[in-house]
């Protein structure tokens, strides 16, 4: 039976489909543009369907005894969590591996966090064997600054000065691909870490070290940071994305040494640090 995998052009879904496919499942890929499907591994199939409205649900799960699901952040994320989970429970799914966030009910309540609270309950009370997955901030996130990185010598997130322990969306793949095909992870809700405390000012420095050249912290003003991307992202995302930039201003978090072990437990390997990333995100831009 294949894995149906929703949201799996996004950040975490490619790494996933890649790593299912290589390990030989059928793999069926969701999205609502086919055209992206052209991006997807040999041997996954693609699905169209629209989590906004229900459309095309029924056919994707057809024989589908495993779903991956992935909402991407937004105003209607959790009417659409709902309804693929309930089409899931409809379909006669077996289990649900989710995509949450870390520490989804904190307060002050950060709305696209806050948003996924009602999809964790509803997995839960769904009779599906399920497993949670609570990652902190991507790596990859700094994807879409790399060229401020490289050609203006600028760290542009407003992430602060404490640091949290960010986390490659490859090592969240891995771990979503054991819940989904290994025993053992039923009613699992596991927060993942990377090894590495990350701070404004330190992502910046290892920067400069692999980029080879000057690059400093933009700092911590989230208005700032927002007024050039402030047309291209939709108002309520744009706050929602504000007030997480304050609370890591705040907060943080910084993972103990027991969380991140657990992390690497959870992944199965040892896990990527941010240098390596910046390394390789260096590396591809070196004649780009």
């Amino acid at each position: 039976m294949p894995i149906l995998v929703a949201g799996a052009t996004g950040n975490v879904g490619r790494p996933t489909v890649s790593a299912l496919v290589a390990k030989g499942y059928s793999v069926r890929a969701l999205s609502r543009s086919e055209e992206k499907f052209s991006a997807l591994p040999e041997g996954a199939s693609g699905a169209v369907a629209d989590l906004d409205t229900g459309s095309g649900l029924d056919a994707a799960l057809d024989g589908v005894d495993r779903l991956f699901l992935i909402t991407a952040n937004g105003e209607t994320e959790t009417a659409r969590g709902l309804n693929a989970v309930n089409a899931a429970r409809s379909a006669g799914a077996q289990r649900i591996v989710y995509l949450s966030a870390q520490d989804p009910g904190e307060e002050p309540p950060i709305p696209h966090s806050r948003s996924k609270l009602p999809i964790e309950d509803a997995i839960r009370q769904s009779g599906c064997e399920y497993s949670i997955l609570r990652p902190g901030y991507f790596f990859q996130t700094d994807l879409a600054v790399a060229r401020v990185i490289r050609d203006y010598g600028v760290y542009p997130m407003p992430i602060g000065s404490i640091g949290q322990n960010r986390v490659d969306t490859r090592d969240i793949a891995d771990c979503a691909v054991r819940a989904l095909t290994e025993d053992g992870h039923g009613g699992a809700e596991y927060d993942l870490y990377g090894p590495d405390t990350i701070s404004g000012p330190g992502a910046a420095a290892v920067y400069a070290r692999r980029f080879g050249r000057e690059v400093h912290y933009g700092g911590d003003d989230v208005e700032q940071w927002a007024e050039p991307i402030k047309a291209h992202i939709a108002p309520w995302l744009l706050e929602s994305l504000k007030k997480m930039f304050l609370s890591m201003q705040k907060n943080g978090p910084a993972a103990n040494a027991a969380a991140v072990t657990a992390s690497q437990e959870a992944v199965g390997h040892p896990l990527r640090t941010f240098d390596a990333f910046a390394a390789e995100l260096a590396a591809s831009m070196k004649d780009a």
